[in-house]
């Protein structure tokens, strides 16, 4: 049967397609800002904390990304130097810090984020209830199938 015609193959072949698109935008974006994964992820945790009004510590940061507090805090150090993040004392725990991202962050990785956050949220928006339900189900399922993956990974 070819591919064609076989919905299997069309959907997996979609897949490889966006996977394919979003590494090049992840790698544009990363040559633009000249930043490390990690630190583009941290960067975007910022911005959508701060759309929230939601305070970010390192602690909080190291959660999110896996990572020690040490390799946090060399993160930090270069994002810092780079002009991407500012330090800022908690408001009433003066022995915590704060971390926000900055109006250069917002300009290199913001945008382009943004942009496409907006662009998903459209499409999705214009789905009929039917899609929306099969989507949702077909993504539950994959992420199923790839978190069991992922354990007997890890259990080998």
């Amino acid at each position: 049967m070819s591919q064609k015609h076989d919905p299997a193959a069309q959907v997996l072949e979609a897949l490889r397609a966006y996977r394919e698109a979003d590494s090049a935008m992840n790698a544009r974006a990363r040559a633009a800002s000249s930043m490390t994964d990690n630190e583009m992820r941290i960067i975007q945790f910022l911005l959508s904390a701060q759309k929230k009004n939601a305070a970010v510590t390192p602690t909080a940061l190291s959660r999110h990304l896996g990572v020690t507090s040490a390799s946090m805090t060399a993160l930090l150090d270069r994002l810092e130097r780079a002009g991407a993040i500012e330090r800022v004392r908690h408001p009433s725990d003066r022995r915590s810090l704060l971390i926000t991202a900055t109006p250069r962050a917002e300009e290199t990785v913001g945008a382009p984020v943004v942009a496409i956050q907006e662009a998903t949220r459209q499409i999705a928006a214009e789905l009929s209830d039917e899609e929306h339900s099969t989507i949702l189900t077909f993504l539950d399922k994959l992420t199923g199938a790839v978190d069991e993956a992922g354990r007997t990974l890890a259990a080998s």
